[in-house]
Protein backbone atom coordinates (compact mmCIF):
# COMPACT_ATOMS: atom_id res chain seq x y z
CA UNK A 1 0.00 0.00 0.00
CA UNK A 2 2.86 2.38 1.00
CA UNK A 3 4.73 1.55 -2.18
CA UNK A 4 1.38 2.34 -4.92
CA UNK A 5 0.74 5.53 -2.54
CA UNK A 6 4.87 6.68 -3.23
CA UNK A 7 3.99 5.68 -6.80
CA UNK A 8 0.93 7.61 -6.98
CA UNK A 9 2.59 11.12 -5.44
CA UNK A 10 5.66 10.57 -7.52
CA UNK A 11 3.23 10.75 -10.72
CA UNK A 12 0.93 13.49 -9.89
CA UNK A 13 4.55 15.90 -8.87
CA UNK A 14 6.06 14.49 -12.16
CA UNK A 15 2.57 16.01 -13.68
CA UNK A 16 2.71 18.97 -11.90
CA UNK A 17 6.01 19.68 -13.17
CA UNK A 18 6.03 18.95 -16.43
CA UNK A 19 2.64 21.60 -16.76
CA UNK A 20 4.65 24.18 -15.34
CA UNK A 21 7.79 23.69 -17.54
CA UNK A 22 5.19 24.85 -20.26
CA UNK A 23 5.26 28.20 -22.01
CA UNK A 24 1.70 29.38 -23.22
CA UNK A 25 2.85 31.60 -25.78
CA UNK A 26 5.31 29.09 -27.03
CA UNK A 27 3.11 28.76 -30.14
CA UNK A 28 0.57 31.37 -30.02
CA UNK A 29 -0.63 30.68 -33.47
CA UNK A 30 -1.28 27.21 -33.38
CA UNK A 31 -4.55 26.75 -33.75
CA UNK A 32 -4.63 28.97 -37.08
CA UNK A 33 -2.86 26.18 -38.69
CA UNK A 34 -0.05 27.37 -41.78
CA UNK A 35 0.29 27.64 -44.49
CA UNK A 36 -2.25 30.57 -45.23
CA UNK A 37 -2.59 32.89 -48.32
CA UNK A 38 -4.22 35.77 -46.56
CA UNK A 39 -5.28 39.47 -47.32
CA UNK A 40 -4.67 41.72 -44.08
CA UNK A 41 -6.95 43.95 -43.27
CA UNK A 42 -8.27 46.37 -40.90
CA UNK A 43 -12.02 46.84 -39.08
CA UNK A 44 -12.21 50.76 -37.04
CA UNK A 45 -15.64 50.65 -37.41
CA UNK A 46 -17.50 50.53 -33.95
CA UNK A 47 -21.04 50.14 -34.75
CA UNK A 48 -22.74 48.23 -38.11
CA UNK A 49 -23.25 50.48 -41.55
CA UNK A 50 -24.72 50.20 -44.28
CA UNK A 51 -22.91 48.03 -46.37
CA UNK A 52 -22.62 50.00 -49.63
CA UNK A 53 -20.78 52.49 -47.33
CA UNK A 54 -18.81 50.34 -45.08
CA UNK A 55 -14.83 50.18 -45.41
CA UNK A 56 -12.17 48.40 -44.36
CA UNK A 57 -8.81 48.71 -44.96
CA UNK A 58 -6.15 46.70 -46.89
CA UNK A 59 -2.65 46.45 -47.40
CA UNK A 60 -0.55 45.92 -50.40
CA UNK A 61 2.58 46.66 -52.40
CA UNK A 62 3.43 48.18 -55.73
CA UNK A 63 5.77 45.88 -55.61
CA UNK A 64 8.52 48.65 -54.34
CA UNK A 65 7.21 49.67 -51.26
CA UNK A 66 4.26 48.84 -48.64
CA UNK A 67 1.03 50.91 -48.75
CA UNK A 68 -2.50 50.53 -46.76
CA UNK A 69 -5.65 51.57 -48.64
CA UNK A 70 -9.58 51.50 -47.92
CA UNK A 71 -11.68 49.78 -49.85
CA UNK A 72 -15.58 49.14 -49.40
CA UNK A 73 -16.00 45.58 -47.69
CA UNK A 74 -18.92 45.05 -50.42
CA UNK A 75 -16.04 44.67 -53.06
CA UNK A 76 -15.55 41.03 -53.73
CA UNK A 77 -11.45 39.79 -52.15
CA UNK A 78 -11.47 37.67 -55.61
CA UNK A 79 -11.38 40.80 -57.22
CA UNK A 80 -9.44 42.78 -55.26
CA UNK A 81 -6.49 40.36 -55.14
CA UNK A 82 -6.97 40.39 -58.92
CA UNK A 83 -6.32 44.34 -59.31
CA UNK A 84 -3.74 45.01 -56.36
CA UNK A 85 -1.10 42.85 -54.86
CA UNK A 86 -2.37 42.41 -51.40
CA UNK A 87 -2.48 38.75 -51.22
CA UNK A 88 -0.02 36.64 -48.86
CA UNK A 89 1.67 33.22 -48.04
CA UNK A 90 2.03 33.19 -44.81
CA UNK A 91 4.49 30.06 -43.84
CA UNK A 92 6.42 28.89 -40.80
CA UNK A 93 10.12 29.35 -41.56
CA UNK A 94 13.02 28.08 -39.18
CA UNK A 95 14.40 30.47 -36.20
CA UNK A 96 16.20 30.45 -33.73
CA UNK A 97 14.09 30.45 -29.82
CA UNK A 98 10.96 28.48 -29.22
CA UNK A 99 8.13 30.63 -30.42
CA UNK A 100 7.36 29.83 -34.25
CA UNK A 101 8.16 32.19 -36.90
CA UNK A 102 6.63 33.32 -40.40
CA UNK A 103 7.19 34.57 -43.29
CA UNK A 104 5.00 36.52 -45.27
CA UNK A 105 5.45 36.23 -49.14
CA UNK A 106 3.51 38.30 -51.84
CA UNK A 107 1.54 35.57 -54.05
CA UNK A 108 1.68 37.59 -56.77
CA UNK A 109 5.82 37.17 -57.21
CA UNK A 110 7.03 34.68 -54.68
CA UNK A 111 10.27 36.46 -54.76
CA UNK A 112 8.89 39.32 -52.60
CA UNK A 113 8.57 38.63 -48.86
CA UNK A 114 8.20 41.48 -45.53
CA UNK A 115 10.28 42.80 -43.68
CA UNK A 116 10.72 45.62 -41.41
CA UNK A 117 13.66 48.41 -40.64
CA UNK A 118 14.24 52.21 -40.22
CA UNK A 119 12.96 54.44 -42.69
CA UNK A 120 15.21 56.59 -44.98
CA UNK A 121 15.60 59.33 -41.93
CA UNK A 122 16.29 56.75 -39.44
CA UNK A 123 13.33 58.29 -37.21
CA UNK A 124 10.47 56.14 -37.91
CA UNK A 125 10.03 51.87 -38.38
CA UNK A 126 8.70 51.23 -41.47
CA UNK A 127 7.66 47.80 -43.66
CA UNK A 128 9.37 47.27 -46.91
CA UNK A 129 9.16 44.60 -49.70
CA UNK A 130 12.38 42.83 -50.07
CA UNK A 131 13.70 40.10 -52.83
CA UNK A 132 14.26 36.73 -51.58
CA UNK A 133 16.90 34.22 -52.56
CA UNK A 134 16.71 31.79 -55.01
CA UNK A 135 17.10 28.10 -53.92
CA UNK A 136 17.55 25.87 -56.37
CA UNK A 137 17.57 22.01 -54.61
CA UNK A 138 18.75 18.84 -56.82
CA UNK A 139 15.68 16.89 -58.19
CA UNK A 140 13.55 19.38 -56.60
CA UNK A 141 11.46 22.32 -57.61
CA UNK A 142 13.25 25.81 -57.10
CA UNK A 143 11.63 27.92 -53.81
CA UNK A 144 12.80 31.14 -52.17
CA UNK A 145 13.46 32.38 -49.04
CA UNK A 146 13.81 35.68 -47.48
CA UNK A 147 17.05 36.87 -47.25
CA UNK A 148 16.75 40.09 -44.29
CA UNK A 149 17.18 37.80 -41.37
CA UNK A 150 15.42 38.15 -38.60
CA UNK A 151 14.18 41.46 -39.97
CA UNK A 152 12.28 39.47 -42.57
CA UNK A 153 10.65 36.96 -40.04
CA UNK A 154 7.62 37.72 -37.75
CA UNK A 155 5.66 36.39 -35.06
CA UNK A 156 2.09 35.57 -35.17
CA UNK A 157 0.19 36.38 -32.05
CA UNK A 158 -3.26 35.07 -32.52
CA UNK A 159 -5.67 37.05 -30.77
CA UNK A 160 -9.69 37.20 -30.33
CA UNK A 161 -11.85 36.77 -33.21
CA UNK A 162 -13.31 40.56 -34.57
CA UNK A 163 -17.04 40.19 -35.69
CA UNK A 164 -16.50 36.50 -36.59
CA UNK A 165 -13.26 37.36 -38.61
CA UNK A 166 -9.85 35.49 -37.50
CA UNK A 167 -7.25 37.86 -35.77
CA UNK A 168 -3.87 39.28 -35.23
CA UNK A 169 -0.88 40.96 -34.47
CA UNK A 170 2.28 40.67 -36.18
CA UNK A 171 5.45 41.31 -34.76
CA UNK A 172 8.91 41.73 -36.28
CA UNK A 173 11.34 38.58 -35.56
CA UNK A 174 14.51 41.64 -35.63
CA UNK A 175 12.61 44.12 -34.11
CA UNK A 176 10.88 42.82 -30.61
CA UNK A 177 7.99 44.76 -29.39
CA UNK A 178 7.36 46.21 -33.05
CA UNK A 179 3.59 45.30 -34.61
CA UNK A 180 2.79 46.32 -37.89
CA UNK A 181 0.66 48.85 -37.74
CA UNK A 182 -1.94 51.52 -39.79
CA UNK A 183 -0.08 54.17 -38.29
CA UNK A 184 0.33 57.32 -40.21
CA UNK A 185 3.87 58.17 -41.16
CA UNK A 186 5.59 61.51 -40.78
CA UNK A 187 5.37 64.24 -43.35
CA UNK A 188 8.78 62.93 -45.14
CA UNK A 189 6.58 60.28 -46.58
CA UNK A 190 3.59 59.73 -48.35
CA UNK A 191 0.34 59.39 -45.78
CA UNK A 192 -0.36 55.91 -46.39
CA UNK A 193 3.21 54.31 -46.31
CA UNK A 194 3.11 50.97 -43.78
CA UNK A 195 4.93 51.58 -40.23
CA UNK A 196 5.65 49.66 -37.30
CA UNK A 197 4.29 50.79 -34.15
CA UNK A 198 6.29 49.59 -30.56
CA UNK A 199 3.87 48.23 -27.90
CA UNK A 200 4.33 46.31 -24.41
CA UNK A 201 2.21 43.52 -25.53
CA UNK A 202 0.73 41.58 -28.63
CA UNK A 203 -2.65 42.40 -26.57
CA UNK A 204 -1.97 46.58 -26.78
CA UNK A 205 -0.84 46.05 -30.40
CA UNK A 206 -2.89 46.77 -34.00
CA UNK A 207 -4.79 44.09 -34.74
CA UNK A 208 -5.34 42.87 -38.50
CA UNK A 209 -7.76 40.55 -39.85
CA UNK A 210 -6.89 38.06 -42.00
CA UNK A 211 -9.37 37.06 -45.13
CA UNK A 212 -9.12 34.28 -47.34
CA UNK A 213 -9.98 34.37 -50.97
CA UNK A 214 -12.83 31.80 -51.48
Amino acid sequence: MKKTYFLLCLLLATSCSKDSDVDPDVNPAEELGYPHDWVFTKDESTQEQDPSVAKYTYIYTNLTAMFRKDILKSYPLKELVKEKHCLFHVAEIPCDGAKPCYSIQLVDDERLFLGAGPSTNKEEVHLFILHGEKIVPVGSPAYYIPTGEDYSMFYIHKMPDEKGVKTVAIECVGMPGWFISDTQPGFNYAANVMTLQHESSPEDAPKWQVRSVN
